[in-house]
């Protein structure tokens, strides 16, 4: 029997906070999947919604570690308390589930504190993090004076009778101080370490935490001194790979939980589920194969490329070619930067001829990018996203709407057997790439305000297309706005079944290897890992998507 804090719980495992499972739906998934998890650490919460910082907010120095400066990027105090309640009625009910307060005040903290309090058994623990090394208030700032420290804790204490973990850096002075100082006020256990902080020029914030192997050593040194000055209760966290890390922490320990996190970085869902499977095998049978499947070369790694060429469009649209190929496959997309702070993911186009990239005004980043010129030198990174290849002895009908008529093509150029195509745009000047799909097939098309092709939505377009055509044996490849693609994909079920039609989904994503979690489905998958393409049988469109605190927001 395993027993943590006074609940049993399933296992000895976890995540780090704000690591992969960072809202309901992805923690959902890994806990009713992964039966090695017996903890859960939501993001860090504050008392008001928090957007984080701009991309880049990670980086990679070397193949088995990450930087990061996340921004505490949090939805709220309301809703992750609501959140958690959400999640307690699906999560298996051996699972000790803790979210973290990250403020930056004795009286903030204590608040958030009795806000989870008032969540009722929704809430098995409450963890208190005084030691992120990136924030401009709060975290290690505060988490390095023992006087400050006693004083949270205390405050949090006379909150709620619910047990509180405090969360250490290795990163401070007088460590063994500062544990005893909230062992005094009543801390029931402690969690070390974090990631350690430095100055780090490729993040947007210059500066953030270094997490991953090359951190191991100082987990290590630091559970010593915590362990030497105080006996709570620990969750270990810090650069484990595997058996043979926790090995190592158990000689000091035998007792601790372990929470692991950047070694599983660029692992889709299901090897996730491996990994801890094997785990599990490899601390019963004295291996250590885990480690193997961890994180172990450059995924992040930015290559420059040079501007062949600049499309304009619109005011709002273009199109901007590069000299160099990536090898990108149906539905993968790279990140393309210009500076710091003005990185963002998009879809790959076309790579027959160069790298072509279609790019919408919306923000800093993508005014930025309209400036560039032939020549202009930039950096980007990829591909990313699962490899994905349609059925190539059937039709193909794709549908594409908006910016998302890019993808479409680069679905198209992957695609040996027969197209069509049903394309949509607001206006005629964002009907791009027509002449290209008319090489291919057949083309039909639309434009909302009836400036060119047919006068109307794409959905109205698309159902005229298959009521006159009633194609047999198709499959369907779409991709658009969400609310277009809702309708695409319910009349698309009236001529194929779920699992052969194709949604390539668009998500708010900042890392591309599954770590920050920003860009998980209403299923808990993430699609920079486990897509970005879906089947219909795995994903309807329409139902919500999340904006930069994590919140859930209709689609309309």
């Amino acid at each position: 029997m395993i027993t943590l804090l006074g609940k049993e719980v399933r296992g000895r495992f976890g995540f780090p906070s704000g690591i992969i499972a960072t809202n309901e739906d992805t923690a959902r998934w890994m806990l009713q999947n992964i039966p090695q998890l017996g903890f859960f650490v939501g993001k860090s919460t504050t008392i008001e919604p928090r957007e984080g910082y701009p991309e880049d907010i990670i980086s990679q120095p070397a193949p088995d570690s990450l930087w990061n400066a996340v921004g505490y990027a949090n939805p709220g105090l309301e809703v992750m308390v609501e959140s958690y309640r959400e999640l307690k009625e699906s999560a298996p009910s051996d699972v000790f589930l803790m979210p973290q307060v990250g403020e930056s005040s004795e009286e903030s903290f204590a608040h958030c504190v009795a806000e989870f309090d008032r969540a009722g058994d929704a809430v098995d623990g409450i963890e208190i993090n005084l030691s992120c090394p990136h924030v401009e208030k709060g975290g290690v700032l505060i988490g390095s004076d023992p006087e400050c420290v006693h004083g949270i804790v205390s405050a949090s204490r006379r909150a709620t009778k619910k047990p509180l973990i405090v969360k250490l850096n290795a990163g401070v002075d007088l460590l063994e101080d500062v544990a005893r100082a909230a062992a005094d006020a009543g801390a029931d256990a402690l969690s070390a370490i974090n990631s350690l902080g430095g100055p780090n020029p490729e993040i947007s914030n210059q500066f953030g935490g270094l997490s991953g192997a090359q951190i191991f050593p100082a987990t290590l040194e630091a559970i010593r001194r915590i362990r030497s000055a105080v006996d709570l209760p620990l969750v270990v966290m810090g650069g484990i790979r595997g058996a043979a890390d926790i090995r190592h922490l158990d000689d000091i320990d035998s007792s601790s939980f372990y929470a692991i996190g950047t070694a599983l970085s660029g692992l889709d869902s299901e090897e996730i589920r491996r990994y801890f499977q094997q785990l599990e095998r490899d601390l019963a049978e004295g291996t250590d194969l885990a480690a193997e499947m961890t994180l172990s070369e450059m995924l992040m790694d930015y290559r420059p490329f040079v501007v062949s060429e600049v499309v304009e469009f619109n005011e709002t649209l273009r199109l901007i070619r590069f000299h160099q190929n990536i090898d990108a496959e149906t539905g993968q997309f790279v990140f393309l930067k210009l500076g710091t702070g003005l990185s963002k993911p998009f879809s790959v186009a076309s790579n027959r001829d160069g790298l072509e990239l279609v790019v919408r005004k919306v923000g800093k980043m993508t005014a930025k990018s309209f400036e560039l010129k032939p020549n202009d030198v930039v950096r980007i990174r990829g591909p990313y996203g699962k490899s994905f290849s349609l059925p190539a002895d059937r039709q193909v009908i794709f549908v594409g709407a908006g910016c998302g008529i890019a993808p479409v093509l680069h679905a198209a150029e992957h695609h040996s057997g027969p197209k069509r195509f049903v394309i949509g745009a607001v206006t005629a000047s964002e009907l791009i790439y027509l002449d290209t799909f008319r090489e291919m097939g057949k083309v039909a098309f639309s434009t909302d305000d009836g400036s060119a092709g047919r006068s109307g939505l794409i959905t109205e377009l698309l159902e005229e297309v298959l009521e006159q055509e009633k194609p047999e044996n198709a499959c369907f490849f779409n991709c658009g706005p969400e609310i277009a693609m809702k309708g695409v994909d319910q009349i698309a079920r009236k001529y194929a079944p779920p699992e052969d039609i194709f949604h390539l989904v668009e998500r708010m994503t900042s890392c591309g290897i599954g770590i920050c979690g920003k860009c998980s489905i209403p299923s808990g998958e993430r699609l920079c890992v486990d897509g970005p393409v879906f089947t219909a049988a795995d994903f309807t469109p329409g139902q919500y998507l999340r904006d930069k605190t994590g919140k859930r927001i209709p689609i309309s």
